[in-house]
């Protein structure tokens, strides 16, 4: 395989045909950066699925991406979450923001199961 063709990092972009054949990054702090992406793209996901789990809560689609929304009952207020947030937060908080989630449904659930709801 010729090393002329154009090798670039996933991370930033850069030409990186000067390094190993296999390189992926021009660098350990973009390799690093790179797998917290993807990280953070992992977590948004999971937050998605459960706004579309919850009741009360919804994924809102615009031509800039979407939002996630919560209605919360009690106070009649919305909450929403864009994209562009979601992305600035760490993945500390998001992890956060999901555990909450998972306790809610958790007890919708269980509330389901006590009740017989459907």
């Amino acid at each position: 395989m010729s090393n002329n063709s154009e090798h670039c990092c996933l991370s930033c972009g850069v030409d990186i045909s000067n390094k190993r054949i296999d390189a992926k990054y021009c660098s350990g702090r973009c390799r690093m950066r790179y797998c917290r992406s993807r990280k953070k793209d992992q977590l948004i996901e999971e937050l998605v699925e459960l706004f579309r789990q919850l009741p009360n809560h919804s994924v809102q689609f615009t031509d800039k991406g979407f939002y996630l929304e919560e209605w919360d009952v009690i106070n009649r207020t919305t909450q929403k979450w864009y994209l562009s947030e979601l992305k600035s937060m760490s993945n500390q908080q998001l992890n956060g923001l999901i555990e909450g989630k998972k306790w809610r449904l958790a007890g919708e659930n269980l509330a389901n199961l006590l009740f017989n709801r459907s």
